[in-house]
């Protein structure tokens, strides 16, 4: 259930950072774009987890797993909208 969830939310991720940027940030300044770096690696993680692949390493699977992936997805969407 938490891949499904996982592959889903990286999908509507992917597709409104990359369709349609102009949601998320307005205007491209450098901490926009730093925002939109670290939500694309939550994004990547998302997908990691949401495809079904588990690391051996540890730390990797930490930060490929859900809490991580969408805390990080969340908290950049939540300072994206306030930047704006």
């Amino acid at each position: 259930m938490l891949q499904a969830i996982s592959l889903s939310l990286a999908v509507t991720a992917s597709i409104l950072g990359l369709v349609f940027p102009f949601v998320l940030a307005r205007q491209a300044t450098g901490l926009n774009q730093t925002i939109l770096l670290i939500m694309m690696a939550g994004i990547a993680g998302a997908f990691i987890y949401g495809a079904g692949f588990r690391p051996e390493n540890r730390v990797l699977r930490l930060f490929t797993g859900p809490r991580v992936t969408w805390t990080v997805m969340l908290a950049s969407l939540v300072a994206l909208v306030a930047m704006r």
